[in-house]
């Protein structure tokens, strides 16, 4: 599944409905591995569909953090673990667009996955996870100095240099 946009007004029972879509394309990507291989381009496309679904998950998570203090222990380890994941996919995907060794880099590819993983370490608040962050940010800074705009590359450097503060 995509992300959309549609936060319609009847949207009642819609986190069932986003788990089952989850789960559906959970169990494409199982088979796409199965099948095609864990290498194959399919794998890594269906892959990347569920990390972007991941990655809007961690903003909206880290957003509603404090309201539930009992509760924010096991979520904040929950997510530390699917961030890990996410980070580990992206990781996949960046070494298997090297891996084709096309005259592009693979940022062209990967930039927003890398910058929302970025974003998503930086707004965790301790160094060493935007350290993690700037880490990352290295992989795509050439790619948006040459074909991102200023705002954007504002938003690299501040999440490059975040634990500098």
């Amino acid at each position: 599944g995509q992300i959309s946009g549609s936060g319609g007004s009847g949207s009642g029972g819609g986190g069932d409905d986003t788990e089952t879509e989850r789960d559906i394309d959970q169990q494409f990507l199982q088979m796409a591995t199965s099948i095609c291989g864990a290498q194959h381009w399919t794998t890594h496309f269906l892959n990347l569909s569920l990390i972007e679904e991941s990655l809007a998950s961690f903003h909206s998570t880290l957003l509603t953090m404090g309201r539930d203090s009992n509760g924010d222990a096991e979520v904040m380890e929950d997510l530390f673990v699917e961030i890990a994941e996410a980070a580990d996919g992206i990781e996949r995907a960046y070494s298997f667009a090297k891996s084709l060794q096309l005259k592009i880099d693979p940022a062209h590819w990967l930039f927003d996955y890398i910058v929302g993983l970025a974003r998503t370490l930086v707004g965790l608040g301790d160094v060493k996870s935007q350290k993690y962050g700037a880490e990352w940010i290295r992989k795509v800074e050439g790619y948006s100095e040459k074909f991102e705009d200023d705002g954007m590359n504002k938003v690299v450097r501040a999440l490059r240099d975040a634990w500098k503060r």
